[in-house]
């Protein structure tokens, strides 16, 4: 599989690859290409089925398929051994990534990860119950409360994300500590000049959904490597159920809370952030 690849910085400098969410990786590339080439060399795959990697009739998008994507890269490259980085659903692939390939990953960052859908939902559905009841719609509200409340773990098949969407620009300003920075942060996108067909292929992950409700908090402390996790204070995606077995679990792992930051530190606070990354990286060869 041939990956479009943007790669930033000197190809002498420790790699960092970087593993996006759904959607693509193009808005962190704009915050922070610059920023961490300073030090690093910054690798940022579009993903298979994502912007410009379009997907090959008959390729599939599974978990398996996008590890094997990332090994397959690394060998093209001639990179013995790089840290990587996995924001949003991201973070759930670089679990699995980090323990099945001890070997050449150095370190681990994760920015604001998905572990563990069914926690995140639990931790979410109450909050978009209340907008909903801000909005007059008691119908879409009872139904956040009910799903909230199931005993058994919720599932892809639940469509919980129809309800997230259903809030339209409330959903999105949820993203952020300071809601006034959305139109600032997608207009990062828009500068891009993507088409709409190329912007619509970051939906082909919607497929990874069942994956991603398999909870990851059980193979964090199998990572070897030294990991960081990155939280935003208001970012609705890490929740503190996760957060708490990451504290709890991982033997090699540290916290660091940005305090003005939702689900995009790497934006709201791009200058701490760039930092953080590249000391963790450097140190952690």
């Amino acid at each position: 599989m041939k990956l479009f690849v943007a790669d930033h910085g000197a190809a002498t400098a420790p790699p960092l690859l970087f593993i996006h969410g759904h959607g693509g990786g193009y808005h962190f590339q704009r915050c922070q290409a610059e920023l961490l080439a300073q030090e690093l060399r910054l690798i940022a795959p579009d993903q298979r089925g994502v912007l410009r990697t379009p997907l090959p009739p008959g390729e599939p998008i599974t978990l398996d398929a996008l590890l094997a994507d990332f090994e397959e890269l690394r060998t093209d490259l001639g990179i013995s051994r790089w840290a990587i980085l996995g924001h949003s659903a991201g973070g759930n692939y670089a679990v699995e990534y980090a323990i099945r390939y001890p070997d050449v990953v150095s370190a681990v960052i994760f920015d604001c990860p998905c572990w563990d859908f069914d926690a995140n939902d639990r931790h979410r559905l109450p909050i978009f119950a209340r907008l909903y009841d801000e909005l007059g719609d008691r119908d879409r509200a009872a139904r956040c409360r009910e799903l909230a409340a199931v005993p058994r773990r919720l599932t892809a098949d639940d469509r919980t994300y129809e309800l997230a969407f259903g809030l339209g620009d409330l959903f999105q300003d949820l993203s952020f500590h300071d809601p006034s920075r959305r139109t600032e942060f997608f207009q990062l996108g828009e500068q891009a000049g993507f088409s709409e067909e190329l912007w619509a292929r970051g939906t082909s992950h919607m497929v990874t959904l069942p994956e991603l409700y398999t909870s990851k908090l059980d193979r964090l402390p199998l990572m070897p490597q030294p990991s960081l996790l990155i939280e935003g204070v208001d970012d609705l995606a890490t929740d503190p159920t996760s957060v708490e077995a990451y504290r709890s679990t991982v033997p090699r792992g540290r916290i660091a809370t940005f305090e003005r930051s939702g689900h995009f530190p790497h934006f709201e606070e791009a200058d701490r952030y760039a930092a953080l990354v590249r000391s963790f990286v450097l140190n952690n060869q």
